[in-house]
């Protein structure tokens, strides 16, 4: 999954918190503010534009 598919899917592109590239590989990692409890949040992170680690804390 792109991060287009997943702005689509959220409703927004979150925020850029970390990125880098090593040996070719670009790495960036977004958070999404969230509903629920306070500091509600997912993280996502992308690897060359595909998808490869999701987190989430507090969210209903």
């Amino acid at each position: 999954m792109s991060h287009a598919e997943v702005q689509e899917i959220v409703g927004s592109g979150g925020k850029l918190i970390s990125e880098s590239e090593l040996a070719g590989v670009h790495t960036a990692m977004y958070q999404f503010e969230g509903e629920g409890s306070l500091g509600a949040n997912a993280s996502v992170m992308f690897q060359n534009g595909e998808l490869i680690q999701k987190s989430q804390f507090g969210l209903r």
